[in-house]
Formats: C-alpha cells, sequence, structure tokens
C-alpha cells in the first residue's frame, strides 16, 4: 500500500503488512507441511524474501496478501520437491484457549480424519483446499497465487473439496 504526501508517494512501512497477512500465511504453510515448526520456518522464510523485494515490488496492502501467499507457496513446492514427500493437511484454525477439553479432542479427531483422507490427494488438489480453506483466499487470489484462470480455480477447488467430503463422508 502506498501513501501520497505532498505529491511524494510512499510505501506503507513493511511491518504493517506484517501486521495485516502474517496470520494468514501462517495457516497456509500450516496447511501445507505436516510438521508446526516447519510451517513457522517457511511463514519465516517467506516474510524475509518479501522484506528483501518489499520496495521493489511495492504492492499495495491489498494485493500484498496474494503476493506473500505466493511466495510461500513457492517456498512449500520447494519443500516438498526437496524432500519428495507429503504427509497432509494439518490445521489447528481455533483457539484453544477458549475450548474445553472435550472440543480440542474432538478437533483433533477431526483433524487426523482429514490429514488421513487428503494423504492420497494430488499436491495440486492439497494445495487449492489449502488456499481456500486454510488461507480463506477467493477464486481470484488463488489462481493469482498458483498462476491458473480463476475458472480453473474455482473448478478444481470444488471437485478437491467435494472429493474430501466423499472421503469424509464414507470413512464416518
Amino acid at each position: 500500500m502506498t501513501i501520497s504526501i505532498a505529491g511524494v508517494t510512499a510505501l506503507v512501512p513493511f511491518e504493517e503488512v506484517y501486521r495485516c497477512h502474517a496470520a494468514g500465511v501462517h495457516r497456509f504453510c500450516v496447511s501445507q507441511v505436516p510438521d508446526r515448526a516447519l510451517a513457522e520456518d517457511l511463514t519465516h522464510e517467506t516474510f524475509v524474501r518479501a522484506f528483501v523485494a518489499y520496495e521493489r515490488v511495492g504492492p499495495d496492502l491489498d494485493s500484498a496478501r496474494a503476493w506473500l501467499l505466493a511466495i510461500a507457496h513457492n517456498l512449500c513446492a520447494d519443500h516438498h520437491r526437496r524432500h519428495r514427500r507429503w504427509r497432509g493437511l494439518l490445521a489447528r484454525l481455533t483457539d484453544r484457549s477458549s475450548a474445553d477439553v472435550e472440543a480440542i479432542a474432538e478437533h483433533r479427531v477431526d483433524l487426523v480424519r482429514v490429514t488421513a483422507a487428503l494423504a492420497s490427494f494430488r499436491e495440486r488438489e492439497r494445495q487449492l483446499i489449502g488456499l481456500r480453506v486454510a488461507a480463506d483466499l477467493s477464486y481470484r487470489e488463488i489462481a493469482e497465487v498458483l498462476r491458473i484462470t480463476e475458472a480453473a480455480a474455482k473448478v478444481g477447488t470444488h471437485r478437491a473439496l467435494t472429493k474430501l467430503r466423499a472421503r469424509l463422508g464414507r470413512s464416518a
């Protein structure tokens, strides 16, 4: 986001971009790798790379979200190429401080079921689900991150989520 003061355009401080988008980037990374510490490392690396390129790219606050998620997506893809393995979606999106023990246990059971179901999905299906559900992106933003058309993002996400619902329905 840029600010114009007396005809001079200045970027919004990077700290503001970080404050606005760190949680979403982290949720996306958690949805893409099986280890929370690794997700934190990938989130950190995303912001390191973004910081280095921030003045050159100069995204506004709205477009910064897709830009950051594209960086995170590339880092996650690089990680999977290097290690040749994928364990599934691990998302802990609820605030545990307000949840009771039963709710936490139920949530963990649900996560195990989702992770097991996603283990056999193709990488693209996992990415689409992660970007739509964990990172809460629009189809347009998913298309930007994955460099596909918005229509392909809609159709692919719909099919991946339908497949996930079917797998979860059968295992219930």
